[in-house]
């Protein structure tokens, strides 16, 4: 959870480094790198939408499993080391 939580906070940095600029009308090298700009934000909008989203299936995955273990829990015997319960409540032959 930690990398995931590293890659959203440069994705953020990213952004915030990433200002609008004036673009100047008869500079063709600006207009290029404005354009090169754009594509750059866009992927990076890109990025962060699929990062959100993996966010939220593994926190619902987290939590399908802690509930998984949780249910579990309730089921196992009380203390270590104890007999499991005879389930056909057969004598021993």
């Amino acid at each position: 959870m930690r990398p995931l939580l590293c890659a959203l906070a440069g994705l953020a940095l990213l952004r915030a480094a990433a200002e609008p600029l004036s673009a100047s009308q008869g500079d063709p090298a600006w207009s290029t790198g404005c354009d090169r700009l754009v594509a750059v934000q866009s992927r990076l909008d890109v990025m962060e939408e699929t990062v959100e989203k993996t966010t939220e299936h593994l926190e619902a995955q987290v939590k399908s499993l802690l509930g998984l273990l949780e249910e579990l829990a309730w089921n196992l015997p009380a203390m270590p080391y104890s007999p499991a319960p005879d389930l056909l409540e057969s004598d021993h032959f």
